[in-house]
């Protein structure tokens, strides 16, 4: 009954979490701090309940799992909010529930912390966005084009610049730097007397870019979407209740 609740409780605040973040592009530390809060008094009860063994997932969820967030968020793989929602998670389920077990192969019934497993199948889930939108440039562009930027077609896709700005599409950012000097490396956006850089990343999109493509008479541009990684972490954790460790499953079948 208690991880039933643990992970009712959970799944709430994620999906609330996935709801801010995609309309505010941020999440409040409040859900984090309730998910913590809940989470210490039910283990410290596991704890009472199931004596010093439970002590060993408990801690190594949260040891590892604390510092794996921190590292991928100083490396800047995630964001905070991403790093503390895992953080939070691997107090509330330390370890696998039990309450809705996946009927998974013996193989992948190895010890590990849930929050973990979370991590691993968002990672894995978040494989389809660059497949995706590589489809999508596949129906779109002339087959020319689409070898010709190649790269480019799974990270992003080509929007009108008349386009920019508009609330449809204020989650991108451009995929170059557009400047009017020459550099080293910069490829010249033909016609248009501008010479573009990819940037890793993207570049945010400000009202005076805007206006320096559109009196340089670009007419499409190339753009990434931001895609908020809360939404794998969702992914991951439900496709983590009801099927377990989806590495473990690849791996099995190899």
């Amino acid at each position: 009954m208690i991880e039933l609740l643990s992970l009712c409780f959970a799944s709430s605040l994620l999906i609330y979490a996935c709801y801010s973040d995609v309309k505010r592009r941020m999440v409040s530390n409040w859900l984090w701090v309730l998910m913590v809060g809940v989470g210490a008094p039910l283990s410290i009860y596991k704890l009472l309940i199931r004596g010093l063994p439970f002590l060993i997932p408990l801690s190594s969820s949260i040891i590892i799992t604390f510092s794996l967030s921190y590292l991928f968020f100083r490396l800047h793989l995630f964001g905070g909010a991403d790093a503390k929602c895992l953080m939070s998670l691997s107090v509330l389920i330390p370890e696998q529930p039990r309450a809705l077990a996946p009927a998974l192969a013996p193989a992948l019934q190895l010890p590990f912390p849930f929050a973990l497993t979370t991590l691993l199948n968002a990672a894995l889930i978040s494989l389809l966005a660059p497949l995706s939108i590589f489809l999508y440039n596949l129906l779109k562009l002339h087959p020319e084009e689409l070898r010709a930027n190649l790269r480019l077609a799974f990270i992003g896709y080509k929007l009108p610049t008349a386009r920019l700005g508009d609330v449809k599409h204020r989650h991108v950012r451009l995929m170059h730097q557009y400047e009017e000097c020459e550099g080293e490396g910069m490829k010249e956006a033909p016609g248009h007397g501008l010479h573009r850089n990819f940037v890793f990343g993207g570049v945010e999109i400000e009202k005076g870019v805007i206006e320096k493509l559109r009196a340089h008479g670009v007419g499409e541009v190339w753009v990434t979407p931001e895609l908020p990684f809360m939404l794998f972490i969702t992914a991951g954790f439900f496709t983590a209740i009801l099927y377990g460790n989806l590495f473990f499953c690849i791996l099995s079948h190899l």
